[in-house]
């Protein structure tokens, strides 16, 4: 039979036992030899199942806790200031030193009420034993025989450490005497103090504290130097059983367990029975003040100034850091996040989105007896049949009834009634069903979104991210909501369309803000029979209109011929780079001219951003760099920011030209309500609506800051209501939000002007050419050098109304101040010439889905 090979070890252990048991059988003290044989073998066997090798490495860990992170915000000094918190557990660490001795000692031991109290329930011989207290372990194992059960532990502070810091909570033999080697292992290596230290940091009090630093402020709101003796008692009854012994779920037992507290006090000497009976009756005040949900916990105390913020932020950081760093590593994470713009933010937001909600009053399902009216007694025939369960409710058809009738009608005239009357009782059960029940229950919500993007940094400033961040609210939609962008994705479209005029110019086929388009109604026959008409939003048409008067009214129609004209294939790459959507293309249709296909608030922010920077892409970015608890960097993202290029994707002159025409629509088009609140600056931006009036939208900039803001229902299909647009709706919030954030920055221009190449020459705005000898409705307009008219009108041949103005655009090094004027000349016929019409022409686009 073949056997395996032995190792050299095996060898050597071997020869090594056999000349050890030699050497105990031989002579004349084998007696002895075996028992310390035994002695040896039974300490080594002892020695594996308890420690490790590695346990002697493991020390160090005992005095590094887990602390929360931090994340910060900029203030208005450019300082940075907490804004959040992150932790599953709360911990505020506490040195020793901080724990100052007793000014008025009531005993020999000066040590500071905290320490006292948990010395003598804990550990009264914690300064004179070794780590284990082997008198302890006798007087437990006494007392626990007397009692039938396990009464008292005999487990040192040290003991505690050990099972805190590398052990678990198993009740086992095994456990307890890795307990004990650990603990003589830690007193070998650390001081008592730095012992007492780490146990006060890390023992856990309930309610998601560890530590009496944590435990002191959730349970007293104060720092734990400052705690009365009382408190300090509180504290250490928290040990053993903190949910049982919580003053907040179960007073009776704190009181009982904080008796027992004082009673060690003076059993060991530091504090006198008068004394102890003074501090416990001073306790009376704080239970009869305590008003405090059991379900209360230090999770719910954390800083979390702006929940959306946070939320987004730990999500991101999860994903490069890891959890476990995250929330115990005690980091420090600077964020791009301008307080007082995010302050704004939710100032402009959120009352509007409640004020909404009332407004659409779109209700939830409610009308539950629905099926029982209608199928009721069929559904018990085929319960018969096939053996189904009886159909019913949880509450009577009655009670329903009522309980919406108290709700919507009959609760405020209750509470009328007991402001005559002042009863407390009835007035405490109505302000509590109010806080409860209110019209959440019964409105669904209207949802919003705002974020705000520094276009030439790409950091966000603020983030808000619907109607108020809960525990079943807490969809991020700036980056989740993915919805119709409607008449807010012209711009882009109009942009792209010019830029590839300028790149390839053609007299017949050139977009620019004086083109000439028709706006009159659309029809188009698809590919499987189907027609497509697309409509303006007034249903309403202008005949002849110029590009620049189409985007300031919104006109669908001269949208989708914008996109005829130039060809889908010519600006898909365009509208690709501005929009930088990965994983996902644009739909190659001519619904796309009309912002059909979905985007969530990012996106479209972010488009507009590479507009506000020149036709540039901006890469956004919410942390700038994260540093761990000893103030080193172990994150930049500034460094991958700067790595990502940042592409032209259109010219500056582009840029430039769909900027000037947002002007327009701000002042005097759909966008007219940003200037409701005084915005100080110029803004540019669009509305957008979608149909059946399902999305409200504002978009726009000005040099310092790119913000959209977005409202509608989380179900896309609902109606905020007939008339709410984007100008009604989403422009006000969007203007009052600007108006306040931008109040203590200086207004700038934007940086790229002074590349900006245009040419601005005077055009007739019945037909946008170079004006003829009868032309006198004249302005100004910039153009691309190559797309600048050369056609001179010769569409009327009278005179007109003359009303000369010029348009609102951006200044630039060639812009010069003009003076509006106005000049009435007496209006002649017409001549019959009426304007040539643009041919439909569908160049490039014969694989495209009509």
């Amino acid at each position: 039979m073949k056997q395996e090979p032995v190792g050299l070890f095996e060898k050597y252990f071997i020869i090594w036992f056999r000349i050890v048991t030699e050497r105990i059988w031989t002579g004349d003290k084998r007696l002895r030899n075996t028992a310390i044989a035994i002695f040896a073998f039974g300490a080594l066997n002892v020695f594996l199942l308890t420690g490790s090798i590695k346990d002697f490495f493991k020390l160090k860990e005992a005095a590094v806790y887990d602390i929360p992170s931090t994340l910060y915000g900029l203030n208005d000094k450019g300082e940075y200031e907490p804004i959040a918190e992150y932790y599953k557990f709360s911990r505020i660490p506490v040195r020793l030193e901080q724990l100052k001795p007793e000014e008025n000692a009531l005993s020999a031991d000066n040590r500071h009420k905290v320490i006292q109290c948990f010395l003598s329930t804990e550990d009264n011989s914690f300064y004179s034993h070794n780590g284990i207290d082997l008198k302890g372990i006798a007087r437990a194992f006494v007392v626990n025989i007397m009692a039938g059960r396990v009464k008292e532990g005999a487990s040192t502070i040290t003991q505690q450490v050990a099972r805190l810091k590398f052990l678990s909570i198993e009740r086992s033999i095994a456990r307890k005497a890795r307990e004990a080697w650990l603990a003589i292992l830690l007193e070998l290596v650390y001081p008592k103090d730095k012992i007492l230290e780490v146990y006060l940091n890390e023992i856990p009090l309930g309610h998601g504290t560890i530590g009496v630093g944590a435990a002191s402020r959730f349970y007293f709101r104060k720092e734990v130097q400052d705690v009365t003796w009382g408190e300090a008692a509180i504290l250490a009854s928290l040990t053993t059983r903190p949910t049982q012994f919580s003053p907040i779920v179960n007073p009776v037992s704190s009181l009982n367990k904080v008796r027992v507290v004082f009673r060690k006090l003076v059993e060991n000497g530091r504090m006198s029975v008068a004394d102890a009976e003074k501090e416990y009756a001073a306790l009376d005040e704080y239970y009869t003040n305590l008003n405090r949900s059991p379900n209360d916990s230090a999770f719910s105390d954390r800083l979390n100034r702006f929940p959306y913020v946070t939320e987004y932020i730990r999500k991101n950081l999860i994903r490069s850091i890891g959890s476990g760093r995250l929330y115990n590593g005690g980091l420090k994470i600077y964020s791009t996040i301008q307080i007082r713009h995010q302050e704004e933010a939710e100032k402009a937001l959120l009352p509007a989105l409640q004020r909404q909600t009332l407004e659409s009053n779109q209700r939830a399902f409610r009308n539950i007896d629905a099926f029982d009216d209608l199928y009721g007694s069929g559904y018990s025939l085929i319960a018969d049949l096939y053996d189904l369960p009886d159909f019913k409710f949880h509450i009577s058809r009655t009670e329903r009834t009522f309980s919406s009738a108290y709700q919507e009608d009959l609760r405020d005239e209750f509470y009328a009634l007991n402001l005559l009357t002042g009863d407390d009782f009835l007035g405490d059960l109505i302000d509590k069903n109010y806080t409860s029940q209110t019209t959440k229950d019964h409105l669904l919500p209207v949802e919003g979104s705002l974020i705000a993007i520094r276009p030439e940094t790409g950091y966000i400033t603020a983030l808000v991210g619907g109607s108020g961040f809960r525990s079943d609210n807490q969809q991020i939609r700036p980056f989740q909501a993915f919805r119709q962008p409607g008449s807010a994705f012209k711009p882009i479209l109009y942009a792209a369309a010019m830029d590839y005029s300028g790149k390839n110019p053609d007299p017949e086929k050139n977009v620019t803000p004086a083109t000439l388009f028709a706006d009159s109604p659309l029809q188009y026959l698809m590919e499987d029979g189907d027609e497509w008409a697309p409509e303006n939003y007034s249903s309403e048409y202008s005949g002849f209109i110029l590009l620049r008067k189409a985007l300031e009214q919104s006109k669908n129609s001269v949208a989708v011929r914008v996109l005829e004209q130039v060809g889908l294939s010519h600006l898909m790459d365009s509208l690709r780079g501005l929009l930088q959507l990965p994983g996902r293309d644009i739909p190659y249709n001519f619904s796309v001219s009309l912002g059909s296909f979905e985007l969530t608030p990012y996106e479209l922010t972010r488009a507009y951003a590479a507009l506000a920077s020149g036709g540039k892409t901006v890469n956004p970015i919410s942390v700038l760099y994260v540093e761990d608890n000893s103030g080193k960097i172990i994150k930049d993202f500034r460094k991958d920011f700067e790595d990502e290029d940042r592409k032209q994707i259109i010219s500056k002159e582009a840029a430039f030209l769909i900027t000037s025409m947002m002007r327009d629509v701000v002042e005097e088009g759909t966008g007219r309500g940003v200037l409701s609140y005084g915005l100080n600056r110029k803004a540019y931006g669009k509305t957008g609506t979608t149909n059946n009036f399902r999305d409200a939208w504002f978009v726009g900039y000005t040099p310092e800051l790119v913000t959209s803001v977005w409202f509608g229902y989380d179900v896309g299909t609902i109606s905020l209501g007939r008339g709410m647009t984007g100008g009604k709706l989403a422009a006000p919030v969007w203007g009052r939000f600007m108006a306040r954030a931008l109040d203590r920055e200086p207004a700038v221009d934007f940086p790229w002007l002074s590349e900006v190449k245009v040419t601005k020459k005077t055009v007739c705005r019945m037909s946008g050419k170079l004006p003829g000898s009868q032309c006198h409705d004249l302005f100004e307009e910039y153009f691309i050098p190559q797309t600048a008219p050369k056609d001179v009108c010769n569409d009327h041949g009278s005179s007109w109304n003359v009303v000369e103005s010029r348009p609102n655009l951006p200044s630039t090094p060639t812009a010069q101040t003009e003076k509006k004027k106005s000049e009435k000349i007496e209006k002649q016929p017409s001549s019959s010439k009426a304007p040539k019409r643009k041919k439909s022409v569908f160049s490039g686009d014969e694989e495209i889905d009509y």
